[in-house]
């Protein structure tokens, strides 16, 4: 009897040993799964905050096209109305 005795108690201690091993790498997983996080969320935000800014560049470059077009126009209708007055044709 002594003997099963000693042989559960030496299985109750591997496992007690086997569990805490595994509880500590479940820690250390666990660990390194939130630093992963972490870092992907401050990648996230960099991309994101990027294509904020590209989209607001794009819409920067869109209005300044409209304005250069405008004042290209307005410009071309005033050299006509100087050479008008100027008495030049095309």
């Amino acid at each position: 009897m002594e003997f099963f005795e000693h042989l559960f108690r030496s299985l109750e201690g591997e496992m007690r040993q086997g569990f805490a091993e595994v509880n500590r790498q479940f820690v250390e997983v666990n660990t390194r799964l939130t630093h992963m996080n972490d870092r992907l969320d401050r990648v996230g935000g960099l991309v994101n905050g990027g294509a904020r800014a590209i989209a607001r560049l794009a819409e920067w470059s869109e209005r300044t096209d409209i304005t250069t077009a405008d004042l290209l126009h307005r410009v071309t209708d005033i050299d006509q109305r100087l050479r008008k007055l100027e008495g030049k044709k095309d």
